[in-house]
């Protein structure tokens, strides 16, 4: 009987060494990008959330820095270049005319995420705008990115993967 209670004893030590282990691993990265169409600005406006983490490594590593967002943001160097990440990591075109991003702001919440608002610049009354949203791909070959269009108030979300990073989307007239 004893030798069956050491036994449970070290199972549930093994599996909860286990258990916390998996809890401090990365197991997916990911981002979420929601924009919507103004009809008045013939623009998108919208957000990036991502993690607030990995973004500080990603932002440190082109840097070769130690920083927080936060420090970042009130930096207008280092605010330069988080909008540099952001337009190379979720582009904008129209033919081959580029739509840059202009970063209006952040957020940082207590889930360990943070969101980057943003507007784009204006562009033509196009009917369709290719998309590439590859933000942390390079780095990380598991990375799924999300991005959800909101316009005259229909919503449709588009997967972005290593293999897919661009989409062609349709502007509603």
């Amino acid at each position: 009987m004893g030798s069956i209670h050491s036994m449970k004893k070290k199972s549930i030590l093994f599996f909860s060494i286990l258990f916390t282990l998996n809890l401090s691993a990365h197991p997916f990265y990911f981002s979420y990008a929601e924009i919507e169409y103004n009809d008045f600005c013939n623009c998108f406006e919208g957000f990036i959330s991502l993690s607030s983490h990995d973004f500080e490594e990603l932002l440190n590593e082109e840097k070769n820095s130690k920083t927080s967002i936060s420090k970042a943001m009130n930096d207008s160097l280092l605010k330069k270049e988080i909008s540099e990440i952001l337009n190379s990591g979720l582009s904008f075109s129209e033919g081959r005319q580029e739509i840059r991003i202009q970063l209006e702001g952040y957020e940082s919440e207590m889930n360990g995420l943070t969101r980057f608002y943003f507007k784009t610049q204006p562009f033509k009354n196009s009917e369709e705008i290719l998309i590439e949203y590859d933000l942390f791909m390079d780095k990380h070959h598991e990375q799924q990115n999300k991005l959800t269009l909101i316009q005259r108030n229909k919503k449709e979300t588009f997967e972005f993967l290593i293999q897919q990073k661009t989409k062609l989307i349709t502007i509603e007239p």
